[in-house]
């Protein structure tokens, strides 16, 4: 597993490949493996950044708040049967 790439590492070399750097170079300087520096190079073509972001960080839960409330009132409720 490689080491964590920050994210003005990335806008580093991301600019020195827009500016036609050649990609062995960036990788010399910057310290980026070459699928590394693929990656970082797709996602942008992709989204327009250099880092993808999770629409909803975390693990997936099977129950989310307004589901657990709902269940709670439905026990404790006195007018079901």
């Amino acid at each position: 597993m490689g080491r964590h790439i920050s994210k003005e590492r990335k806008q580093i070399a991301l600019q020195m490949s827009v500016l036609g750097i050649q990609d062995p170079i960036i990788r010399r300087y910057t310290g980026i493996s070459e699928r590394s520096l693929r990656y970082i190079q797709k996602t942008f073509r992709e989204t327009g950044k250099v880092m993808r972001t999770p629409v909803c960080a975390g693990r997936p839960r099977v129950l989310d708040s307004l589901d657990a409330n709902v269940s709670y009132w439905y026990k404790h409720s006195e007018y079901i049967a």
